[in-house]
């Protein structure tokens, strides 16, 4: 006989207002449901008599406040609208006070491998999608735990999940559409641990209806010995609310509770949990604030806080429960009060609220606004009342968009602390009756004259003088303004206007490299000169002593802005880091460095190696470069100094000077070519999607490829992750918004564009052998949650979810994936296909038919 073990109900509470409300029909009705949820939730006992008047509080008043204090509302003792909207609430059926349980002690499973079986299925749903739904639940929980979950088909499980219509024979009934939705049983024999579902609800996998993925989420926390949790953005507080399944993360407070009864994961990497926002929290941050028709909407992760001018306290609410269809995490957002619409920003989409109502259409991509390819997301924005203008920030600087043109104003981007003062990066920012209340609004001067003079100091510096080809030396350049700009635009890649266009003013504000400081020790800069030095000599036939005393050939020294009778000068921290002058007399040769930059010998900053180099180039004769792979490109760009390689590029130029290395051409440091997208032996180190990226890798160097715009953008990977080496030889993005980046017997991990710390690991911790000594190739199965790991003629598979190596591999790589015969350089997964490269070819594999599908080349992917 099954013994009972704690019933969970979903329920939701169905009835008039109390009397007290404007929408006040029956006080008998709403006196109803208060006791009847008091009676569920709150202990209340059935013979408590509310209407005689006995000593002391009323029960029913004590058990109110009780309710209230939980929940976190204002403790009245009354059912007020805002404690009678609550009770509406769907919610799970299992009391919220300690006391009340039917076991005693804190029951849980006895082991962490459990079994659980799907009885029936809805009609509601597909199949897969049921099955899709329970799975992900499982994960949630399972990804935090030691525990693991199997399905098994046709015997007794520890957890039998069922639909089930009313009376279904556990004394606990359903009834119908919206009232009791699901309830479950905590840990133990026969029926413990048991979910069932009403059938007659309306079962979705989106945000119609009630979520199936998330009520069982919820169900199975109580299935594993948890009780409800009075944080509201927890998954186990009682009250039904959507998140976007694809989006969701167990919240910091399940993580705790969980962890409580069964312990840590053992996976490599703890994940942590979305905390729920305290409004009073001195360190609380927001992702992006708007005002709403009056209110003022705060946004942080999946939350949002509203504020009422005519209301002391702070409303917190779920994105989803006024919008189900945007996304968490909105990184921007402004209303336009003309239009009566607010407009939302998450990366390169942006979406219009016409009320609480999504506009059709949207999302859309920020570029329809006027932004160029180069801006990959708004960090901030706000609508000036005054003048219609509409501010947008990104990094540094900020663009004006004008409402009623529909269009970016002239002369933007511009700097933000020009016209906004030293506020540094902006987070979020809003205006309220007409003053800005994140951002010191100040009236904004026509910045023409600005913008002239950043252009001719710009040229005045870069294009004043032009290399003489009679000698290793320069002559005054006579060109017109236009015809220099001209040349600018053409150097870095710009459209050719001969105008300074919103592009051309921002190449020109960048940082760049025109040609003992305390922020080092002595050693290291002696260090970092000496082996700026050497990247030349290796590759000529140069020598170079240092001395002590005396005039020396090449002259180092810091400087802060103008220095002595140098004919230049330094602008202060960022901009010009360095200059250098050509081979010659009195300057020529000699090389200064901006004190005021701060200098190191790692990523942070400035590295004084990497600027030290490139400036000897110039006093050796050299010109800059319009390779961005070149050390004689303009702009700085990190490389680590311990894997730096002098391009080919740079090697031919200094040569082409003074000749190569005689004697020992053998001896010259190997150097990569520099990178030809479109060449016939194009190939790959690897490749990862990074959310909606493709990225592909190869020795310092990596491809953005987006899926809806032809552009392939060619950056350094030290742009992105200046700790990761070059050369990385594996690389996938796995189910957490994880990227795992593998070379040799080491990986890291990488949260968007930070490396997590504790991080290189050795891949032996993932569960390889002591003999692999590295990964070829990695690409995780988002259908399954399994990455398969390619080691020469084999591979291995690893659980995600279960954070350990499948039983019986490794397998032959030929048996499994038919077609694929060579060692695999590269793998991802792109619209349920796989792509495997192997040189200059790459091959599209279905592994739902388990065949090459055709043979392609690796670069296919660059519109070549």
């Amino acid at each position: 006989m099954k013994s009972l073990s704690l019933l969970l109900l979903l329920y939701v509470a169905i009835s008039s207002a109390f009397p007290v409300a404007p929408e006040a029909e029956d006080e008998e009705k709403t006196l109803q449901l208060v006791e009847s949820y008091l009676q569920n939730f709150y202990d209340l006992q059935r013979d408590h008599q509310p209407h005689l008047r006995n000593k002391g509080e009323n029960p029913l008043v004590a058990k109110l406040k009780e309710m209230q204090e939980f929940f976190g509302l204002k403790v009245t003792g009354k059912p007020d609208l805002e404690t009678l909207d609550m009770m509406k609430k769907p919610r799970c059926g299992i009391p919220d006070i300690e006391q009340y349980v039917f076991t005693a002690g804190n029951p849980k499973w006895k082991r962490n491998n459990l079994t659980y079986r799907i009885l029936n299925y809805t009609p509601k749903m597909r199949r897969a999608d049921v099955e899709e739904a329970i799975r992900k639940a499982f994960s949630v929980w399972s990804n935090v735990t030691p525990l693991t979950f199997e399905k098994v088909e046709d015997k007794e499980a520890d957890i039998m999940i069922s639909f089930a219509y009313r009376d279904h024979r556990d004394n606990s009934p359903f009834d119908g559409p919206n009232g009791q939705l699901a309830h479950a049983f905590q840990p133990g024999e026969g029926i413990g641990g048991d979910v069932h579902l009403d059938e007659e609800e309306t079962w979705t996998k989106d945000g119609r209806g009630y979520n199936l993925f998330i009520v069982i989420a919820h169900e199975l926390g109580h299935s594993l010995g948890l009780s409800h949790s009075n944080d509201p953005g927890a998954l186990m507080y009682p009250t039904y609310s959507y998140t976007d399944p694809n989006e969701f993360l167990l919240p910091q407070d399940d993580i705790d509770g969980i962890q409580a009864i069964y312990g840590q994961s053992n996976a490599a990497v703890q994940p942590t949990g979305p905390i729920t926002p305290q409004a009073c929290d001195p360190n609380l941050t927001f992702d992006a604030i708007t005002t709403l028709r009056g209110e003022i909407i705060f946004f942080k992760g999946r939350y949002m806080l509203r504020k009422h001018p005519a209301r002391t306290e702070t409303e917190l609410n779920f994105i989803s429960l006024f919008w189900p269809k945007l996304p968490s995490g909105i990184q921007a957002a402004y209303e336009n009060i003309e239009k009566d619409e607010v407009l939302l920003f998450k990366e390169d989409k942006y979406w219009v609220l016409r009320g609480y109502d999504i506009a059709p259409g949207y999302p859309k991509p920020i570029y329809r606004l006027g932004f160029p390819k180069t801006v990959k997301r708004v960090n901030a924005a706000y609508t000036d009342e005054t003048t219609g203008k509409t501010y947008f920030f990104t990094a540094d600087r900020y663009w004006r968009y004008d409402e009623n043109k529909k269009s970016m104003d002239h002369g933007y981007p511009r700097k933000i602390v020009s016209h906004f003062g030293k506020i540094g990066r902006v987070d979020a920012a809003f205006q309220k009756d007409a003053v800005s209340n994140t951002l010191p609004i100040h009236p904004e001067k026509d910045n023409n004259e600005e913008d002239a003079k950043l252009v001719q100091d710009y040229l005045n510096k870069f294009y004043a003088v032009e290399p003489d080809p009679n000698q290793l030396g320069w002559k005054a350049n006579a060109e017109s303004t236009a015809e220099k700009l001209q040349k600018m635009q053409q150097f870095f890649g710009l459209k050719v206007t001969g105008k300074p266009d919103s592009e051309t003013l921002e190449i020109m504000k960048k940082p760049r490299i025109v040609n003992h400081t305390p922020d080092m020790s002595k050693e290291d800069v002696d260090k970092a000169i000496q082996k700026a030095i050497e990247v030349w000599s290796t590759v000529t036939p140069l020598i170079f002593t240092r001395i002590y005393e005396g005039i020396a050939d090449v002259m180092i020294a810091f400087r802060t802005k103008a220095h002595g009778h140098c004919p230049r000068y330094f602008d202060g921290p960022l901009g010009v880091l360095a200059h250098a002058f050509p081979p010659g007399k009195g300057f020529g040769g000699d090389v200064h460095f901006d004190e005021d930059e701060d200098w190191t010998t790692g990523s942070a900053g400035f590295n004084l190696f990497l600027v030290a180099a490139h400036e000897f180039g110039h006093a050796l004769g050299l010109s800059h470069s319009n390779d961005q792979t070149a050390l004689m490109f303009p702009n700085y760009a990190y490389i680590s100094p311990s894997e730096f390689p002098l391009s080919p590029d740079d090697i031919s130029g200094i040569q082409s000077i003074y000749g190569s290395q005689p004697n020992a051409p053998d001896k010259r440091p190997a150097t990569p070519t520099s990178p030809k997208t479109c060449g016939s032996q194009m190939s790959f180190d690897a490749i990862t999607t990074l959310r909606r990226e493709v990225i592909f890798l190869k020795g310092r160097h990596l491809w953005r490829v987006y899926p809806d715009n032809s552009e392939v953008e060619l950056e350094l990977i030290s742009t992105f992750w200046p700790m990761l080496p070059s050369g990385i030889q594996a690389a996938y993005e796995n189910t957490k918004d994880l990227i795992l980046f593998f070379k040799g017997s080491k990986f890291w991990v990488i949260s968007g564009y930070q490396v997590l710390l504790g991080y290189p690991k050795n891949i032996n911790t993932l569960g390889f052998p002591k003999g692999v000594k590295k990964i070829d190739a990695a690409v995780c199965n988002k259908n399954t949650g399994k990455t398969d790991f390619f080691i020469g003629d084999k591979y291995w598979r690893f659980d995600e979810n279960n954070q350990s190596m499948e039983k019986g591999y490794p397998r032959q790589i030929a048996d499994d994936f038919p077609g694929i015969s060579q060692n695999v350089d590269a793998v991802f997964q792109r619209k349920g296909f796989f792509y495997f490269f192997h040189g200059s070819k790459q091959w599209e594999f279905d592994p739902t038919t388990n065949k090459v599908i055709r043979e392609i080349t690796s670069n296919s992917w660059f519109n070549c």
